[in-house]
């Protein structure tokens, strides 16, 4: 989306890592009457773009998404697309007026002490969901087959039916005569492989921030919330669900946004 003379806000969402952005159109949708809305549709797929260490390289390919659009924006992303959000904001953060993060996996303390000991051990694919991405499924003859696969698989079993029919029309692409995954595996695996422990020895962000945290994610994800919130003076609030809430509840996410988005404007102004 170009930036477009308009009274409304522009609000940028960055999805998380294998999941495309217009998954999240159901939770997104209500957000219409207020902002502009720009979806990044998927990161890591543009050679210019290299995955790298630290998500360096994703950040700027979000960098050069958000360029063009108009200023301030309200910058929002769940998981990998926080972190990008964050890093760019950290670059720019003239360009946003308030920055949502919606459980970014921002390993800190013992637990970033734990991720580069697996890094450099070359235990990576234990110590994060690359080991299980790396044997997705990525071919299905028919649509049938699609909706028998996610309708009855790991965590897409607990996402709002209408997330995970979104899900289905963003996250699978015709392919031989059949539908493979459009976030493609190399890529995500890539992507848990490089996971960020360095984000947050970053300065003092200078932009309004929350950060929100699953009740039932993985605990790693809420301690190191905690310490993000603290040194950058962040709103720091619990989700239901889980680590994948947004797409589990997403009228309950999507009150608990607006509410912090309302709060970040009297801090600073969305």
């Amino acid at each position: 989306m170009s930036a477009v003379p308009s009274e409304k806000p522009v609000l940028a969402f960055a999805h998380a890592n294998g999941i495309p952005g217009h998954s999240y159109d159901t939770f997104l949708a209500p957000l219409e009457s207020r902002y502009q809305l720009h979806v990044v549709d998927r990161v890591g797929h543009d050679p210019d773009y290299p995955v790298d260490a630290q998500w360096h390289s994703l950040s700027l390919e979000l960098e050069a998404q958000l360029a063009p659009l108009g200023k301030p924006i309200v910058g929002m992303g769940h998981s990998l697309g926080s972190v990008l959000m964050y890093l760019v904001a950290q670059r720019h953060p003239e360009w946003f007026s308030a920055l949502l993060m919606l459980d970014p996996p921002m390993m800190n303390g013992l637990h970033g002490v734990m991720m580069n000991l697996a890094r450099w051990t070359g235990q990576m694919d234990k110590a994060t969901p690359a080991g299980k991405s790396k044997g997705r499924l990525d071919f299905w003859p028919d649509w049938a087959s699609v909706e028998s696969y996610f309708g009855s698989r790991g965590m897409f079993r607990a996402f709002d039916p209408r997330c995970l029919q979104d899900y289905m029309r963003a996250g699978v692409e015709p392919w031989e005569n059949g539908w493979r995954l459009h976030f493609r595996p190399e890529v995500e695996v890539a992507i848990f492989r490089e996971a960020p422990t360095a984000a947050t020895r970053m300065p003092r962000l200078k932009v309004p921030a929350a950060i929100v945290t699953g009740r039932h994610s993985p605990s790693p994800f809420l301690h190191s919330a905690r310490r993000i919130a603290r040194r950058h003076h962040m709103i720091h609030r619990i989700a239901e669900g889980s680590h994948m809430y947004p797409l589990e509840k997403p009228e309950e996410t999507l009150a608990l946004c607006e509410e912090l988005l309302a709060q970040l404007q009297a801090k600073g102004g969305a």
